[in-house]
């Protein structure tokens, strides 16, 4: 199943698709001797109001990789960002896991995603940075983004939930292609 999340105003939304999920679920560190994993993801459309998350990499062999770090491996990583592009796919933000129940970004995380973010001198306002969690079966999942337009701001996104025979009218535009949806709380 798909995973949808909102910008505060409503206006934006990044959507997750199954197999990116898939993906990086796997990675999740559900066990105390798991490290972390993380990679980039990409979308079509980088620009687009509807980005949707179509490609997820990492993690790579030479990453480094602790229980509570994680820092990849730049020569695997500009590798994957490559054959991405030949796919018309561009990097849009970072993810990786958290040992923890409710992920949120470290002070680290978040001058990471900025130092990203800058490195395309100008040539995108967003970043995103997501963080897996270890617990549910389904696990947790927090979305942040870095933007730069008008000003520098970090923001965290709200999920939005599926509910059947239900449908907000704010999501209705998203909701005829990716199903019923409900706005959740962040």
């Amino acid at each position: 199943m798909n995973r949808i999340f909102f910008y505060p105003d409503n206006t934006r939304y990044v959507l997750f698709t199954e197999p990116v999920l898939s993906h990086m679920y796997a990675h999740a560190q559900r066990k105390l001797w798991q490290k972390e994993a993380g990679g980039e993801v990409f979308s079509s459309d980088p620009y687009s109001s509807g980005l949707i998350i179509y490609s997820a990499t990492g993690p790579n062999r030479a990453d480094y990789r602790r229980r509570c770090a994680w820092n990849p491996d730049i020569k695997a990583s500009d590798r994957n960002r490559q054959i991405e592009f030949a796919h018309n796919r561009h990097v849009v933000g970072l993810w990786h896991t958290h040992p923890e129940i409710h992920p949120s970004p470290s002070a680290r995380d978040q001058k990471t995603t900025w130092e990203y973010l800058d490195s395309f001198q100008g040539d995108r306002s967003r970043y995103l940075m997501v963080i897996i969690g270890n617990h549910g079966r389904v696990p947790n999942m927090g979305v942040w983004l870095a933007s730069c337009q008008p000003s520098r701001e970090w923001t965290q996104l709200c999920e939005a939930t599926i509910a059947v025979g239900k449908t907000n009218l704010q999501f209705n535009r998203v909701a005829q292609s990716y199903g019923r949806l409900q706005n959740g709380s962040c």
